[in-house]
């Protein structure tokens, strides 16, 4: 577990998907059995290493990525209670799980995005949009909207996996909010203008 972001009320964990195999955890098992000793397990390492304390309401925002792993986004409604009693503790759990099988990856700068076009420049060719790149909040995004062959995506997601990190955020959101840098062709416009 990566734990990426951690404040009063708020936490946001990144498991592999080795990990998942591991606790073999599908989307379909996520609300029962070994889902859930994952995400006790998940709140126990939190409350233990970030003094994230379950308690209350827990909101949970599951983004699955059938190649990378899954996205945990846990938010606490309300203030905590100036009290807590562990063993007498309510804790009402509220899950939205969504399984994402578009590719966007977030990338922290420019030279990550070179070296991943210059990484994909050869399966880009097989698909549909050759991938549009976005910038927003002062980062990189690479996109592909198609839902690609199961080995096409995996090596596509393999590859980014090196440079980036998978995204949550909506492409909408991207498109409305980011700056497009290109809509389609993004990896073979940016390797024939860098050179690695």
């Amino acid at each position: 577990m990566r734990f990426e972001k951690f404040k009063q009320g708020h936490l946001r964990v990144f498991i592999s998907k080795q990990e998942l195999s591991v606790h073999d955890v599908r989307p379909e098992t996520l609300a029962v059995g070994k889902g859930q000793d994952l995400l006790r397990n998940l709140l126990e390492e939190a409350e233990s290493n970030f003094g994230f304390h379950a308690a209350g309401t827990l909101e949970f925002f599951v983004t699955f990525f059938p190649n990378d792993g899954m996205l945990v986004d846990v938010r606490r409604e309300g203030e905590l209670p100036e009290e807590t009693f562990e063993e007498f503790d309510q804790v009402e759990i509220r899950m939205t799980v969504d399984i994402v099988h578009h590719v966007l990856y977030q990338l922290d700068n420019f030279e990550d995005v070179i070296q991943a076009s210059h990484g994909l420049v050869r399966h880009a060719v097989k698909t549909e949009t050759g991938g549009s790149l976005y910038f927003f909040e002062g980062r990189y995004y690479l996109y592909f909207e198609e839902r690609m062959p199961e080995a096409l995506e995996r090596t596509v997601t393999t590859v980014l996996s090196e440079y980036g990190n998978p995204s949550p955020k909506s492409p909408l959101m991207m498109a409305e909010y980011g700056k497009v840098v290109t809509r389609s062709n993004a990896i073979e416009m940016i390797v024939e203008a860098f050179s690695v």
